[in-house]
């Protein structure tokens, strides 16, 4: 089974997952902002092993698209729905209002997750409802606003962020074009100037 890590893009998705364990270990350690930017990177990788795929399709064995395909799904699970569950639970301290907001989360991430292992990309390219993959970007920058709110605020506002979200998820009504080409360093040079916000907020004695 491990063979299957001599691919190219899987073995993004491989690195993928380690900075996943990393952005969880980090937040479950009251470091939510690190965590956060670690798991920034997963998002980044997530979206350069379909890149590589794509560019080495010809190169790959039988069976290894198939094994990545699965690979990178459970991939979009962690950081596109446990995570930011969990966030919204750490942030808001075992609320009713956290529970019921990441309970959102995980059932219309996990819809949509299986529809999208069934339906795929529509014919140009494009996610039918906004993809869970936008969830980690959004705690970013609810993050990178949280120094300019109350602190009482702050756990409601990530909450009501998410309930808002959530129904986008698995809405039919929406198309966002994949992040493709360009795009792809493009969203790789927003999570690396917003890992390192991050970590410079995560400092004590931070002023915004």
């Amino acid at each position: 089974m491990i063979g299957y890590l001599r691919d190219y893009a899987n073995a993004i998705t491989a690195l993928a997952y380690l900075s996943a364990v990393i952005g969880l270990f980090l937040a479950f350690n009251g470091k939510i902002e690190l965590g956060v930017a670690a798991m920034l990177w997963t998002w980044f990788l997530d979206h350069w092993d379909g890149h590589v795929a794509r560019k080495t399709s010809h190169l790959r064995r039988p069976g290894v698209a198939e094994f990545g395909k699965s690979f990178d799904g459970f991939a979009d699970l962690i950081h596109g729905v446990v995570f930011p569950a969990a966030i919204i639970i750490l942030v808001g301290q075992g609320t009713a209002l956290s529970l019921l907001a990441s309970s959102l989360l995980v059932l219309a991430g996990a819809i949509r997750l299986s529809y999208f292992e069934n339906v795929g990309l529509t014919d140009d390219a494009c996610f039918i409802g906004i993809p869970v993959s936008y969830d980690t970007p959004l705690l970013a920058v609810l993050l990178l606003g949280r120094p300019l709110l109350p602190d009482s605020i702050f756990p409601t506002v990530v909450a009501i962020a998410f309930m808002i979200l959530a129904p986008l998820h698995v809405t039919t009504s929406i198309r966002v074009p994949a992040i493709r080409g360009t795009a792809v360093p493009i969203a790789t040079g927003f999570a690396i100037a917003a890992s390192i916000a991050l970590v410079m907020i995560s400092q004590p004695g931070f002023q915004p």
